[in-house]
């Protein structure tokens, strides 16, 4: 007997995509890949309601209301053309090799498609995510681990085939690991072992709906923040502690002084054409909390949560000349 469909796993899979051109319209083609190690999960919702009425205990109707979809994107990260989508907008890249992108904040968020599809015998799973915007992006570094991040992507629509099934777009990029990193507080002063490090950047999207359609029609960016965690080897009272207090030896009486600057830095280490650099910088850093546990077993470590309220520059380095492909 032969078996039409058969059960797989995820290497049998892909996961790639492209910027659209008109918001929920799939676009010409799917060029890009988010990095190594990619994982994906995605969610839909039908907000279904369950109809009852007088004359019986039991349910009269089934009624969807309005369609929800969401990616969950994890990679290793090995690229930054996904800060487009993140912050809204990239240059063309300066530079004759190695090239620098350079990526600003956006009021409007460019959209995007996922295609996703995974071989299943006869009748393959097809699917394309439209509408996709990116509502926070999650990047930590800890060590002994890769760089990794995470998007969370909701959308406005789906395309489901069985046919016409695709294939993995090939990454390039070596992805980061932690020794490729450092955190400096201000930009020039280096914060020694750093145990990890979270960036999140929230665009606190909201999909909007309307009357006459279950799918939403837009997808608005509200408020944009941007989230830090880090923790240190505690060794100095000046890489955090006096930051976080805003005085060297008690609590500042009024607001602490927010930071001019922090950066997170990945660097291959190399120059000329094989360089690979990602250099975030935000500015007005703010200190919120700040733990210093003690035990007579472990290091002493340093956790500190706080916030800056804007991205001052954004560069990736690479030996590309465009990042801001399709469209």
């Amino acid at each position: 007997m032969i078996i039409a469909q058969s059960v797989t796993a995820g290497w049998n899979s892909y996961c790639q995509y492209g910027y659209e051109t008109t918001y929920g319209t799939a676009p010409a083609s799917y060029p890009k890949v988010f990095g190594h190690g990619t994982k994906i999960t995605v969610s839909r919702k039908n907000n279904g309601e369950a109809i009852y009425g007088l004359g019986s205990r039991n349910a009269t109707a089934s009624v969807a209301k309005k369609y929800e979809g969401s990616v969950s994107v994890e990679y290793f990260l090995s690229n930054a053309t996904f800060l487009r989508a993140v912050l809204g907008a990239v240059d063309g890249g300066s530079g004759g090799g190695p090239y620098t992108h350079t990526y600003t904040e956006a009021n409007v968020l460019p959209s995007f498609g996922i295609a996703d599809g995974a071989e299943l015998g006869t009748n393959d799973q097809v699917s394309a995510y439209l509408g996709c915007k990116v509502d926070t992006c999650t990047i930590t570094a800890a060590v002994n681990e890769m760089v990794k991040v995470r998007l969370e992507c909701p959308y406005k629509t789906e395309t489901l085939a069985t046919s016409g099934i695709g294939s993995q777009v090939a990454q390039p990029e070596s992805p980061f690991m932690f020794a490729e990193g450092n955190v400096e507080l201000p930009n020039g002063t280096v914060i020694g072992n750093v145990q990890s490090v979270e960036l999140t950047i929230s665009n606190s999207l909201e999909m909007i709906y309307g009357l006459g359609s279950r799918f939403a029609t837009a997808g608005v960016a509200k408020n944009r923040k941007y989230a830090l965690k880090m923790t240190v080897a505690f060794s100095q009272n000046t890489d955090l502690l006096t930051k976080f207090l805003g005085d060297t030896a008690a609590p500042s009486s009024g607001t602490p002084a927010e930071t001019a600057t922090v950066d997170l830095v990945f660097t291959n280490g190399l120059s000329t054409t094989s360089e690979r650099t990602i250099h975030i910088t935000l500015a007005n850093v703010f200190l919120d909390a700040e733990t210093l546990p003690k035990d007579v077993n472990e290091i002493i470590k340093e956790d500190v949560e706080g916030w800056a309220r804007s991205a001052s520059s954004v560069t990736w380095t690479n030996n590309t000349a465009l990042d801001n492909s399709s469209p």
